[in-house]
């Protein structure tokens, strides 16, 4: 496992489902996110995502979900080892997970997230990664009462 993703992990990881993510299983909506030098990218979970992650949500049995996000390191030039999961239970409690991705997994991945960058942005993920970077920082309120 690389160094980069033992720091970002955030929460307990998953113990793996019945099989693996598969290329027909990742689409990505909403807009890219950068933050920390990564871009964030939101899953729709259209898959049994109980068969990938283990989890024990496409059920009648409670009203729980999950938000996936799949991050790309600007800096390091790959998709990070692992996404984010966030647990939604009906109480209103959440939880955050990790999943760790194999490199089959996190190459389909490269992919998508590359072509989904390039039809919401125009641009490849490291010129996408670049352009946010140069980007001055938005003045925020304190930097305004420096002026």
């Amino acid at each position: 496992m690389k160094e980069n993703s033992m720091e970002q992990a955030t929460g307990p990881f998953l113990t793996a489902g019945s099989r693996k993510l598969t290329n027909s299983d990742i689409t990505f909506s909403d807009e890219i996110m950068e933050t920390d030098g990564r871009l964030n990218f939101y899953m729709d979970t259209f898959f049994n995502v109980d068969e990938v992650f283990g989890t024990h949500v496409e059920t009648v049995e409670n009203n729980d979900w999950i938000n996936v996000y799949a991050n790309y390191d600007i800096g390091q030039g790959q998709v990070c080892d692992t996404l984010d999961i966030v647990l939604n239970r009906g109480d209103g409690s959440c939880q955050e997970l990790v999943y760790q991705l194999d490199d089959q997994e996190r190459e389909i991945l490269l992919k998508k997230m590359q072509d989904y960058c390039i039809h919401q942005e125009g641009l490849t993920l490291e010129d996408y990664g670049l352009r946010l970077q140069e980007e001055p920082e938005p003045l925020t309120s304190q930097t305004v009462q420096q002026m």
